[in-house]
């Protein structure tokens, strides 16, 4: 699989009391390369207000309980991004005289300055001073990263580690560290500094660099700085040694450790001095200990900052073999304190009890997937409590198939798993891997070359569909061989593979049963972030490949905005659509990491959208997982699930027996753009970004028209109407366009069969929006004059300035290439743009027009119907508009947003296609940026609403169409009927919206 009211954190913790003096804190670990002085950016004292503060590392960059982001001790030093001059310091102890190097571990996503400087102080003279965190310095990063810009195509990880150019010559004994805030340059980034080191290994390296050993730099130094202090009493009749054994949680370190303390065994009844386990453990999160004394029914403990045990962080009664969870931030956060895990879920199972519960039952039919793990009866308790309906002892109530095995990948493993698995009447789910691709078949295989002549043979292609006569057809990967060839070819690879997997579904039925779905996670985290390639999120399940679409979204995680679920949940309608099939649908709870606001939106939306199972992967007890999880001070992730699940158990005979309401825009998800532009490889040094990043590959792929089409759905999406994704396919194969009055396109290639269907669909009333390289090439990667007519335009003169703009990075950044004038305003255009030569008889009218005069939109009357060509990406130019210039934030709350400040000209241009066929809403509310879905179903309507503003909207009026006026309108995060008109058609009402709430409208 995919590899949770929070503690009280106040955006900036001062310095606790009990150390606001600037005392000895000297953290000194020897190494076999050499001394290294670690300066923790939490013991910092700032020596000015309003400057430099104390802050946990949710008010960061970077906050998550996995990948390379780690932020030791979960504190830092911080300094908003205009602050100037402000000054903290921290007293040090070198060890041993020698020559020292300086190094600032800081956050520092791309793209942006980080402005400070390091002094260290001794005998009353700076005898070192630098400056940090300037864009474009050659730094080291997570994952053994060397780079100046950091580039992942996931996004990025972005703790880095700067060193000083030279070393500084410091004598043993008392020392100082300054730091100091400067003046940020042109786009500046809020400070955030981890830690400072100073080391007399003066190469470009720390432990676990080369080999790759350790997630984040120096993090192995800073652990084995760390001080937190335990004891314990003796509790059995013989001299013993307490055994401390921790997981893995910290990649790649997922092995785990065992140790016993102290050195020498204690006698019965005995007290144990007081022993630092601060090193043992690893916190860059919450560490989980399992304590062990033999023989011992329970065992006394106690935790302290100190070795002479005065800061007392906690005392518990373990059971043996029991967890004992250690904070974060035990070692600086006054209010962290160390508890048994037991502790915490009977916290947390009572507090639960006093939660909102829209139904007093659990959902029957509607699944709720999340590993719990542990026998003990409270590791029980709490899921069952939370909501959960699956995988429970049968003393809980659950469903009553509800297994999900994972996983079987190939026809042998499924015969084997059915050979072992005694209760097949158990069994729901069989995946058949996660985050897996199709796969390809071997081009270079003489058998593949004859199936590809039968394949020829069977759809009837012509020698003008090849490029060659059938029977000299060769199966290719190579676009050399002629794109025709490689385009059919391509299409043969992919219908193999869906027929494997075919099979493979079909085996699994016949061994289990029809009621058990098969499925694969997908994960769409490649460089065109959540978009899925069409061919495997859509083609293998016309093919029925599998019975039940699943996939993730880990969109916290990556640089994009929250509302892009709902695109996501638009591509995988696009694939369940052929066969009804079922979807099955990851919303990640995990904390730190996920906010509680975007984790309600996401649970309502996708059940709104027609999920059958909700799987939260991995939720608890922590400690028990490496990296996905709830963190057990998290527990408004805890209740946004429970109070979610009991919301849709009230509104679940409405989902499980409605349909959605059908669409009017469609968007076409081009398989012939997917294809190509996923191949179409771009120089690193020829787009802006990349070419500032070392890291970045030599080539990459170009995604505007990806992008684009995202943008494009998100914009109609907001303007109050529902969109589908169809494919190329779906409109010559199943003639899907009569059920649509507005269609966009965006992508430079489109399949040249879709064009007189859509030509004749225009002639009939349609609208049709064509963009971002107006798909003027044909599925062959070859010009298509029928289109360029159809657009009403001979040629269109193409130049892109960026290859690469994901939301949260680039696009935030981009320079327009140009500015279109339309309907008296200035839109900025970005990454492409395209010069339209208008057909001069009977030609198009030009409504918007580059800076240099010549056309960058056309329209044209045809029948009954209107074509725009845009030759730019308006959609882009739209969220453009929206976004805040910023660094982007993985995770955590410091500047998580949705868009909303939109360009007005920019919002209405890229409507176009709405305003042209005047089409009527379904749904309309009073405040903006509220996605509306409604479900029509026997007994009623099930409407969800999504609130994408930033805060609750204290009052919203919503406005549905209806045949009649319906007997109540009920909210159920209100729990209660909600007054209402009906008029014309349409039920009015006003509710309070939070995040996000299902209204039913009872027939």
């Amino acid at each position: 699989m995919p590899c949770q009211s929070c503690r009280s954190h106040p955006r900036a913790i001062r310095w606790p009391v009990f150390a606001l003096a600037l005392g000895l804190m000297t953290l000194v670990a020897s190494l076999a390369r050499g001394e290294v002085v670690i300066a923790e950016g939490e013991q910092f004292t700032p020596t000015t207000e309003n400057g430099w503060k104390v802050t946990h590392q949710d008010d960061t960059y970077g906050s998550h309980t996995y990948g390379g982001m780690w932020m030791t001790h979960g504190g830092c030093l911080g300094a908003a991004k205009d602050v100037v001059d402000a000054v903290a310091a921290q007293s040090i102890t070198i060890p041993k005289a020698g020559a020292y190097r300086i190094w600032s571990k800081y956050q520092a996503p791309p793209y942006f300055n980080y402005l400070h400087r390091i002094e260290i102080i001794q005998g009353g003279k700076v005898v070192f001073s630098h400056d940090y965190g300037r864009k474009g310095t050659d730094r080291l990063w997570s994952f053994s990263g060397q780079s100046n810009e950091l580039w992942w195509p996931w996004g990025t990880d972005h703790d880095t580690a700067e060193g000083s150019p030279n070393e500084v010559l410091l004598a043993a004994g008392p020392a100082a560290i300054r730091l100091t805030a400067l003046k940020n340059p042109e786009r500046g980034g809020d400070r955030f500094v981890d830690f400072v080191v100073l080391t007399t290994d003066l190469e470009n390296r720390y432990q676990g660099f080369q080999p790759y050993s350790v997630g984040s730099p120096f993090t192995m130094e800073a652990f084995a700085a760390s001080k937190l202090y335990v004891r314990f009493r003796n509790t059995t009749a013989k001299p013993a040694k307490l055994s401390l054994s921790r997981a893995g949680h910290y990649q790649p370190q997922y092995g785990g450790a065992t140790m016993a303390l102290p050195d020498q065994p204690i006698p019965a009844g005995e007290w144990s001095p007081w022993v630092n386990i601060g090193p043992f453990c690893r916190l860059v999160h919450d560490e989980g200990l399992t304590v062990s004394l033999p023989e011992a029914s329970e065992i006394p403990l106690q935790f302290a900052r100190d070795a002479a045990g005065n800061q007392s962080v906690g005392a518990v009664m373990a059971r043996n073999q029991e967890s004992v969870v250690i904070p974060i931030d035990v070692t600086w956060n006054p209010k962290a304190t160390v508890k048994l895990a037991r502790t915490h879920a009977e916290g947390l199972i009572a507090q639960a009890k006093t939660w909102r519960k829209a139904s007093a039952t659990k959902p029957k039919q509607l699944l709720f997937y999340g590993a719990f793990v542990g026998n003990e009866p409270w590791v029980h308790e709490l899921k069952h409590t939370m909501g959960y309906n699956t995988i429970l002892p049968d003393s809980y109530p659950h469903a009553a198939r509800d297994d999900l095995h994972a996983h079987a990948s190939s026809p042998d493993a499924i015969k084997q798993f059915a050979n072992q698995y005694a209760n097949k009447s158990k069994l729901k789910i069989l995946s058949f891997g996660d985050e897996i691709h199709v796969g390809r078949i071997n081009f270079q295989d003489a058998k593949q070359q004859a199936a590809f002549q039968q394949w020829i043979a069977q759809k009837k292609l012509t020698a003008d569909e090849l490029g060659v006569p059938p029977t000299q057809a060769k199966l290719t990967d190579k676009k050399d061989d002629g794109g025709r060839l490689l385009w059919y070819s391509n299409r043969f690879n992919e219908e193999q593979r869906f027929s494997e997997f075919r099979a493979m579904t079909e085996l699994t039925e016949q061994l289990f049963g029809p009621e058990v779905l098969t499925g694969a996670n997908y994960s769409p985290h490649h460089l065109a972030l959540c978009y899925g390639p069409v061919y495997q999120w859509v083609d293998l399940f016309k093919y029925r490949g599998m019975s039940m679409l699943w996939a993730e979204d880990y969109i916290f995680s990556v640089p994009e905005v929250p509302q892009m679920v709902s695109w996501m949940f638009a591509q995988i309608r696009a694939g369940s659509k052929y066969h009804q099939l079922p979807i099955h649908f990851y919303v990640m709870p995990h904390a730190p990491g996920q906010t509680p606001e975007n984790l309600r939106r996401n649970m309502l939306l996708s059940i709104g959208y027609g999920a059958s199972h909700i799987n939260s992967f991995w939720v608890g007890p922590p400690e028990r997982f490496t990296e996905n999880y709830i963190n057990w001070h998290y527990p408004e992730n805890y209740r946004v699930i429970t109070e979610s699940i009991h919301d849709t158990a009230a509104i679940e005979t409405m989902q499980t027996t409605g349909k959605l309401r059908p669409a009017k825009v469609a968007l076409i998800l081009s398989q012939a753009t997917d294809f190509h532009e996923a191949r179409k490889m771009v120089d690193r040094s020829a787009d802006p970004f990349t070419a500032q990043c070392k890291n970045a590959p030599k080539e990459l792929n170009s995604i505007l028209a990806r992008k684009e089409q995202q943008y494009l759905y998100l914009a109609l999406v907001q303007a109050g109407y529902a969109v589908d994704l169809i494919t190329e396919d779906d409109i010559v194969d199943l003639g899907v366009l009569k059920n649509y009055q507005v269609v966009y396109q965006a992508g430079e290639w489109l399949d040249r069969r879709t064009v007189p269907l859509l030509e004749a669909w225009v002639k009939a009333g349609g609208s049709l929006v064509a963009t971002a390289g107006l798909g003027l090439k044909n599925q062959y990667d070859q010009p298509e004059p029928a289109m360029a007519a159809l657009l009403g335009i001979t040629e269109a003169r193409t130049d892109s300035n960026l290859a690469v703009i994901r939301t949260l990075l680039e696009l935030p950044l981009a320079d327009p290439i140009d500015q279109l004038k339309w309907n008296g305003k200035m839109i900025p255009a970005f990454g492409m743009r395209q010069r339209l030569s208008p057909i001069m008889q009977n030609g198009p009218t030009v409504i918007a027009t580059w800076s240099d005069g010549s056309a960058a939109g056309v329209q044209r009357n045809l029948g009954q119907g209107t074509i725009t060509a845009i030759g730019t990406t308006p959609g882009t130019s739209w969220m453009k508009s929206g976004l805040r210039v910023q660094p982007y934030a993985r995770g955590g709350r410091h500047t998580v947003y949705n868009p909303t400040d939109f360009d007005a000209s920019a919002a209405d241009f890229v409507r176009l296609g709405l305003t042209s066929a005047k089409l009527n809403q379904e749904v309309t509310c009073s405040a903006p940026h509220v996605e509306a879905i409604p479900m029509d179903s026997p007994t009623g309507t099930l409407l969800t609403l999504v609130n994408w503003n930033n805060a609750p909207l204290k009052e919203i009026t919503v406005t549905v169409r209806m045949p009649a006026s319906p007997k109540e309108v009920r909210s159920i995060a209100g729990q209660r009927v909600i007054p209402h008109q009906f008029a014309d058609g349409k039920v009015t009402f006003t509710i309070p919206l939070a995040d996000a709430d299902y209204v039913t409208l009872v027939k």
